[in-house]
């Protein structure tokens, strides 16, 4: 199948043939909603069915009844449709989407199944069977680093996979003069599992060298009522701010006040966060899980250190606070490497992956 692209959006015939399911971006945070987002950018038409938005047990009820039905209108009214891009993770989601994917192929579409969850490698391990059972299924399973994609073939035994790099939006870059104090970002989910603690802990144990030369902000959903009381006792409050959930204009007012992008993370699959934040000339500091050390180079765009090190986190810190000329010259290093994340790039093998599956027999 041969079809004419353009450089903006994916060409419009072959949009119209892709069904895509995910969580609803429109009203959902977190990394999977912010790359649905950008693809509803660079599709058009982008039929898409949420199958879970944030809420209670009655309401994740309600919307799965509700995109089983808009789904099985789709396939029956909509012969158009060729191929369903399922976005998925780990533990609930993953039943979820297993019942799209075989419903997909008693259809006969063609199945991508796009895999998001950091924490997707412990429970495919618990689950090897099921799990297989479904990989199979699926024409394409997309992972988000080579890393992953070696998991996926040597340990699950999944031959069709491919990387495909998360899209991050155009940045809203401003340069010029920052604060006299190093801003250390943090943005994502606060709970242990992101090392948010370890991080607090670092500050506090190091207050008297940080004072007037760091301050620490940081914005998320989560725990936040257990982070904000963890503060207090630690007395950083004056080192350290909750800036509430952020997006939007906020959020890229945060990134362009910050020095620093830091995430201590246990477990991680491909932060969204960690490209936005190079995107921005920002030097990373993270650990070495899931995809991080392929785009956190060690000493050329940030550090990488074990989750739960803390002296590793403040030798980390303490090189990029004291040393604004290394902050600036690895945030330029930030920029260059993040170029293949942005919309193009991204739509370019999006294109190449549909193609390929249309001209399959």
């Amino acid at each position: 199948m041969k079809i004419k692209k353009n450089s903006g959006k994916i060409n419009f015939s072959l949009a119209s043939q892709i069904l895509f399911l995910g969580i609803d971006y429109k009203k959902a945070k977190g990394g999977v909603a912010s790359v649905e987002k950008v693809y509803s950018t660079i599709f058009s038409p982008f039929h898409f069915v949420r199958t879970v938005v944030d809420g209670n047990s009655i309401q994740k009820i309600g919307i799965f009844i509700e995109a089983f039905i808009h789904f099985m209108f789709v396939m029956i009214c909509c012969p158009e449709i060729k191929i369903v891009h399922i976005h998925g993770a780990s533990y609930a989601s993953f039943w979820r989407k297993r019942i799209f994917i075989f419903l997909s192929k008693l259809f006969r579409k063609k199945v991508v199944y796009h895999m998001h969850g950091g924490a997707f490698k412990e429970f495919a391990l618990k689950h090897r069977t099921i799990v297989n059972n479904t990989l199979r299924k699926c024409d394409i399973v997309i992972v988000l680093s080579d890393s992953w994609k070696e998991f996926f073939i040597n340990e699950l035994g999944c031959k069709n996979v491919i990387v495909i790099k998360n899209p991050i939006e155009h940045p809203i870059y401003k340069s010029g003069p920052k604060k006299n104090a190093c801003v250390l970002l943090f943005l994502g989910l606060l709970c242990k599992e992101k090392g948010i603690y370890d991080l607090l802990e670092v500050i506090s144990e190091n207050k008297k060298a940080y004072w007037g030369n760091l301050i620490f902000r940081f914005a998320g959903n989560g725990n936040v009522v257990d982070v904000l009381n963890t503060i207090k006792p630690l007395k950083i409050d004056d080192i350290a701010f909750y800036e509430g959930w952020v997006s939007g204009k906020e959020k890229i007012k945060l990134l362009n006040e910050a020095d620093v992008y830091i995430l201590p993370s246990y477990y991680e699959g491909l932060p969204i966060s960690i490209l936005e934040s190079m995107s921005y000339h920002l030097p990373i500091i993270s650990t070495n899980v899931g995809g991080i050390p392929e785009i956190v180079k060690d000493g050329v765009n940030g550090f990488i250190i074990e989750p739960g090190n803390k002296k590793g986190l403040k030798e980390a810190i303490d090189h990029l606070l004291f040393n604004r000329e290394l902050r600036e010259k690895m945030g330029v290093a930030s920029a260059d490497m993040v170029k293949d994340h942005l919309p193009d790039s991204v739509k370019k093998q999006l294109e190449n992956l549909y193609l390929k599956l249309l001209n399959d027999k």
